[in-house]
């Protein structure tokens, strides 16, 4: 498997800027292409006449748009790099959010998130997590682990920011807004990305450094894709649906507004903080073991809920180590099958795994409105408990692989 030419060893300083720079971006870019939505629902739903199922929807078209175009846009980032890429990324968000704030029914809504996905195929999702694989070799987790500590400020931003400006503005020139700043800060950012090419002879003749040596030999690499698919897709399935029920859950328990949304907000600093754990001290230890920490932090989290019902120490407890433990893995989700597989067709192995996690996390918001519904609190727990075993299962397996002579 061919791999990147090596960075000299100053290669942190030389892209800090840059690196900063791409924070900047994945902060607008998830905030103002996921999370602002939760914000204007409530606005759209009463101006276009939409049920919030149909709102809603649009962030599964979003992820579906993402999952078709993935695989070939992988591709063409190991062929061509990743600046062309993300700047053609931005302009569709831009786009989109524009056709969002002109949307007049389902139909236009729906076709404006299908615009939206492109451009999130093309410059978030894995893109960035390429991007920085391309530039810091070595330093590759290191710094991922630190984008993604920055990325979780997303919510923070752009929830009072999407709320002041729909009550100054209304939701409409809100999106003309967020999609002006995809043009006007983020498309200057992604064209000073390198354009770097990595022609296959050239990538072959170069060395490769003894940190960035493919992990799994070919015999394995079909089987370790399949195991890594399925931890994530199953773990994200969790992570992507049970945090969005949150504080009905905790209502459920007993607990008043107030104190259901009070300590629901422990979320934000206890992935974040996990985040920087993993950011600063996660290079002394194999990427395998800090996800395997989190496999097993995740169930064990439910099932104390469910043990404890209506104990604020236990919802405490909960909403800290499950999103600890969340928080882990979707770093390690970039980071492992760097590690396992290497950077020679890192983009492509990225754009590979994105359909499955991608189909996983559309579906996730229906599959646990439809469980908490019809099965309950406690007995959600545990079916979410039992699909992260699955996950945890499956690392199991990875980790034997990799101990194979």
């Amino acid at each position: 498997m061919p791999a990147f030419p090596r960075l000299p060893d100053h290669g942190l300083p030389e892209h800090a800027l840059l690196i900063c720079g791409l924070v900047v971006t994945r902060i607008i870019g998830w905030g103002s292409t996921f999370y602002a939505l939760s914000v204007l629902a409530r606005d759209i739903r009463r101006d276009l006449g939409l049920d919030v199922t149909t709102v809603f929807a649009g962030i599964t078209v979003l992820l579906v748009t993402g999952a078709a175009f993935a695989p070939a846009i992988g591709r063409h980032l190991d062929r061509e790099g990743t600046r062309a890429s993300m700047c053609i990324g931005a302009v569709a968000c831009a786009l989109g959010l524009a056709l969002l704030g002109c949307a007049q029914g389902p139909v236009s809504y729906l076709a404006s998130w299908v615009v939206i996905g492109i451009g999130h195929a093309f410059s978030l999702a894995n893109v960035g997590s390429v991007t920085v694989a391309h530039l810091m070799g070595p330093r590759t987790r290191r710094v991922i682990g630190l984008m993604m500590l920055a990325t979780g400020l997303s919510s923070a931003v752009f929830w009072p920011l999407a709320a002041v400006l729909s009550d100054t503005l209304g939701w409409r020139a809100t999106w003309f807004l967020f999609g002006a700043m995809q043009i006007v800060i983020v498309l200057p950012i992604y064209a000073a990305i390198p354009r770097r090419r990595f022609p296959a002879a050239a990538a072959a003749a170069t060395p490769v450094p003894a940190t960035e040596v493919t992990r799994l030999p070919p015999a394995h690499q079909r089987v370790g894709f399949w195991l890594v698919a399925l931890i994530f897709s199953a773990s994200g399935l969790v992570s992507w649906g049970l945090p969005l029920h949150l504080i009905d859950m905790l209502r459920a328990s007993g607990m008043a507004e107030a104190e259901a949304v009070g300590i629901a907000t422990l979320s934000g600093p206890a992935t974040l903080l996990a985040r920087l754990v993993d950011a600063t001290i996660g290079d002394r230890l194999p990427v395998e073991q800090t996800a395997l920490a989190g496999l097993v932090l995740g169930p064990l989290s439910c099932v104390l809920l469910v043990m404890a019902p209506g104990s604020p120490i236990a919802a405490i407890g909960f909403v800290i180590c499950f999103s600890a433990a969340m928080g882990v893995i979707s770093v390690a989700r970039a980071t492992l099958p760097l590690a396992l597989f290497g950077r020679g067709s890192f983009g492509a192995l990225m754009g590979r795994l994105t359909v499955p996690q991608n189909l996983a996390f559309a579906a996730a918001p229906l599959l646990f409105a439809v469980m908490i519904e019809h099965f309950g609190r406690d007995l959600t727990l545990i079916g979410s408990a039992a699909i992260q075993v699955f996950a945890l299962l499956a690392m199991l397996a990875l980790m034997r692989l990799l101990a194979r002579p």
